[in-house]
């Protein structure tokens, strides 16, 4: 396969909503290329990119795909990323590979939540853009209200460089502000086009929005401005460069019209691309952790970055990458910067999708896959081990829920642990851990259908059954008040007896303080030697807990008084002696439960922002402010952990799938008294039964 060199690429993310039409543009975009011979849809699970059995199931993208094709003699690498939020580690994953964006939205729905996301993320990244607005050729569309919400949303710089002359059923013509033409399309699926005249009766509003755009790229440069003033004009040439700097200079969004399932508007998306977008040698160098730099030339030391781990049957591992600097080529020994230990480079790959073609190297700035790596995962940098260089990790989404899996079969789990830990090598934004103090194993993720994705993998791919379990809270135990206590303990049953007394004093601390112990003996009725299993053993009696068995927190503890025996006293004595008195003291102290409390962020289209406050006031939760975010409302509220089991589904069916939202630990406060008698009277029925 052809060599390309650094300014012969093009690496594209696609990013959207769900639903926007993104994988039917990609699979376009690969048959106008000449990659396959007909196009696929996603009602039959034919198309390109979305190949896995999961996405053919649900009929949307889970994982994101390469793709590339070569167009006017330029490779042009497509990185597709799923829509739904559930998914959006992908996403995250994918932008550290790309040079430029292609934001689709669909021409019913306008500007998302998920659009926002992937725009937040390009702002992160400092990525270049282009929008596609898809599915002209559907009915109830409305094409200026979704330029408006673009414009409202994203701002001035998003400027239309199409706009669509018969829009809805039959669609196939747009007037192409660039070249001032209309662009006509065959309705046969080819993609072929012809171009001809701009009809009367649209020209003069071709001619304002031609203005518009030559405006915005010459205020994007002032020699070009400067030109433009003086001549009140730019050259063909002046405003074709023009463009592709303000593009790459993040001063001008184009906006495009293509309806992707007929193939109109394709073929010449394919065209803005080349002639647009930057190559990987035109963006900022690649920086370390170090803030050492790379330029993307093949006469630079080699670096790549993994930016995903797949495994596949009958391959194995395979670990997306990109190439930063130099050439990365079969049998080369790469350091593992991020690992500290030495790849040797296998076969190496380029992608469409599951179809693999084999290359035996790639240039700086090409994207590409190798198998089969011995320690390498997603976010670590490979480099030549003479010249190391090491780049900042990938952060990947928090987790948004959790549930608890317990083995359906005994014995089977060393195997989840291994299958677990291999997913999440796999997928970073999935999360296992065995609490010890819950004693459940916890799964993490970013939705429900994350998660029963990840589980059902863990069923195919390492052949064991678990159940899902409500995932138990994290309460703690702690006082309102203050007490003293004695803790006495005398056992004389033959031979030498045991002798523990302590006089144990409980105050309340500050909520997160913890715990302090103070030793306040005088007079020696304790000896020194004891008081340190006095502390042992209150700190064994705190983590057993006392009202219902969970840790206790925020208290201080003072060992006031006491006695012992010269013979008969012990260290276990008076850990026996101290427990006792703390269990008493804390009776006597006002106890009460404490739980976890999370502050959550929810991000709505505006109608649904009453439904989803009531559900969140319904949930014990306290809405703490409100902010406005262009067509979105922004709730931030504090609500217990124990109420957001499985909140996701809820919110994606009170808001039709449009709202998302975030969780982050914020403090414990206290139960209230109804809700804690029942955790207590639950906690001591699950002693007896145990």
């Amino acid at each position: 396969m052809k060599i390309y060199k650094s300014d012969e690429l093009r690496n594209i993310v696609t990013g959207a909503h769900g639903g926007a039409g993104k994988t039917s543009i990609v699979e376009a975009l690969v048959f106008n290329m000449d990659q396959i011979n007909r196009m696929g849809t996603i009602d039959q699970g034919s198309t390109v990119s979305d190949y896995h059995d999961d996405e053919i199931e649900r009929q949307h993208s889970i994982g994101t795909s390469l793709l590339h094709g070569e167009w006017s003699n330029n490779k042009i690498n497509i990185i597709d990323t799923p829509g739904y939020s559930d998914f959006f580690g992908e996403v995250v994953g994918a932008f550290h590979a790309a040079d430029s964006v292609m934001v689709v939205v669909s021409a019913a729905g306008g500007v998302e939540v998920g659009t926002e996301m992937v725009w937040e993320e390009a702002e992160k990244h400092a990525l270049p853009r282009i929008i596609v607005i898809n599915k002209l050729d559907k009915e109830n569309l409305d094409y200026e209200g979704v330029l408006n919400s673009l414009q409202e949303s994203f701002g001035h710089k998003v400027v239309q460089a199409q706009f669509p002359l018969n829009a809805g059923p039959g669609f196939n013509s747009v007037v192409d502000l660039i070249r001032m033409k209309v662009i006509k399309h065959k309705t046969d699926g080819s993609g072929q086009y012809t171009e001809e005249e701009i009809p009367a009766d649209s020209k003069a509003a071709a001619d304002a929005l031609h203005l518009k755009l030559i405006e915005a790229v010459a205020e994007s440069d002032d020699s070009l401005m400067e030109k433009y003033f003086e001549s009140g004009e730019l050259t063909e040439e002046e405003f074709r460069s023009g463009l592709h700097r303000a593009i790459l200079n993040h001063e001008v969004y184009p906006v495009f019209c293509v309806a992707a399932t007929g193939n109109i508007g394709v073929r010449r998306m394919l065209d803005v691309i080349v002639n647009f977008l930057p190559a990987p040698n035109e963006m900022a160098p690649a920086k370390g952790e170090d803030g050492s730099q790379r330029k993307c030339a093949v006469t630079e030391p080699a670096s790549a970055l993994v930016f995903k781990t797949i495994s596949e049957a009958h391959v194995g591992e395979l670990s997306f990458f990109k190439v930063f600097s130099g050439a990365v080529k079969t049998g080369d020994d790469l350091l593992n910067s991020t690992q500290n230990n030495t790849e040797r480079i296998g076969q190496i790959f380029v992608l469409n999708g599951k179809s693999k073609t084999s290359v035996d190297r790639l240039m700086a700035g090409d994207v590409g896959a190798v198998v089969k790596l011995k320690s390498t995962h997603t976010g670590d940098t490979l480099c030549d081990k003479s010249k190391p260089i090491k780049y900042p990790k990938i952060t990947f989404p928090a987790p948004k829920i959790r549930t608890a899996i317990v083995p359906v079969a005994k014995g089977d789990e060393e195997k989840i642990s291994m299958g677990l830990h291999n997913l999440h090598e796999e997928d970073p934004t999935f999360i296992s851990e065995y609490d010890p103090e819950l004693k459940q194993t916890i799964v993490s993720g970013q939705g429900e259908q994350h998660l029963a994705i990840i589980l059902k993998r863990l069923r195919q791919k390492y052949h064991v059954e678990v159940e899902e379990q409500e995932p138990r809270i994290p309460y703690r135990e702690t006082i309102k008040g203050k007490s003293e206590a004695q803790g006495k303990y005398k056992k004389q049953s033959g031979g030498r007896g045991q002798y523990g007394d302590c006089h144990l004093r409980l105050e309340k601390l500050s909520r997160g303080s913890g715990f302090e112990f103070v030793d306040a003996i005088v007079g020696g009725v304790i000896p020194g030697k004891f008081i340190p299993a006095v502390e042992k053993g209150v700190v064994e009696r705190m983590n057993k807990g006392v009202l219902a068995g969970f840790p206790v927190v925020d208290v201080r503890v003072t060992c006031f008084d006491g006695s012992y025996h010269s013979v008969d006293s012990s260290e276990m004595a008076f850990k026996v002696a101290a427990s006792m008195g703390f269990q008493k003291a804390f009776i006597d102290a006002n106890p009460v439960l404490l739980e976890p409390i999370y502050d959550i962020t929810v991000k709505v289209p505006e109608e649904f922002m009453g439904d989803v406050m009531g559900d969140i006031s319904s949930r014990r939760g306290k809405i703490m402010g409100m902010d406005s975010e262009g067509r979105f409302q922004i709730i931030k509220a504090k609500v217990p952990l124990a109420e957001l089991y499985k909140y996701s589904t809820t919110l994606r069916s009170i808001t039709a799938g449009r709202g998302i939202h975030s969780r982050v630990f914020s403090h414990y406060d206290e139960v209230p008294a109804e809700i804690s008698q029942k955790i207590i009277e639950q906690a001591k029925k699950d002693k007896e039964e145990d």
